[in-house]
């Protein structure tokens, strides 16, 4: 079976007088987050779960482990809003870079207890494993 050329659908229905159909609405599930957690990992994908971690270090080496062996780049957000609140919160945007250190992929949005990227930049930097010429602090 030999593979149809990719047509932009729109395009083509505008070029013969035709209204594209509207696009259906992707409902997203809403997962609460229990206000006993104090650090969590919204991902990136709005269908995911929510991930809760205990304390900070923990969300430190989930991290780790996303980014592989990728540089980071951190971003202070002020609008992450879990179900329930009426207010929103301050949080942290992490993001894998390639290799020209441009934005490759959103590892997720961090929500820190009220602390800033500083507090996680020092939890990864003591969560490092694997790296040449660094250790793990105890």
């Amino acid at each position: 079976m030999t593979a149809r050329p990719w047509i932009e659908g729109a395009a083509l229905l505008s070029a013969h007088d035709r209204a594209a159909p509207a696009p259906k609405p992707r409902n997203r599930r809403s997962y609460p987050v229990p206000p006993e957690v104090r650090f969590a990992l919204l991902r990136a994908d709005p269908q995911a779960k929510p991930l809760a971690f205990p304390d900070i270090d923990a969300l430190a080496r989930h991290i780790q482990r996303e980014r592989g062996s990728q540089g980071i780049e951190m971003v202070d957000v002020q609008d992450l809003l879990f179900d329930g609140d009426t207010d929103m919160r301050e949080g942290v945007s992490v993001y894998a870079l390639d290799m020209g250190g441009d934005r490759d992929r959103l590892i997720g949005h961090c929500w820190l207890d009220g602390r800033t990227q500083d507090a996680l930049r020092a939890a990864i930097r003591a969560n490092q494993t694997g790296r040449p010429g660094e250790r793990r602090a105890a």
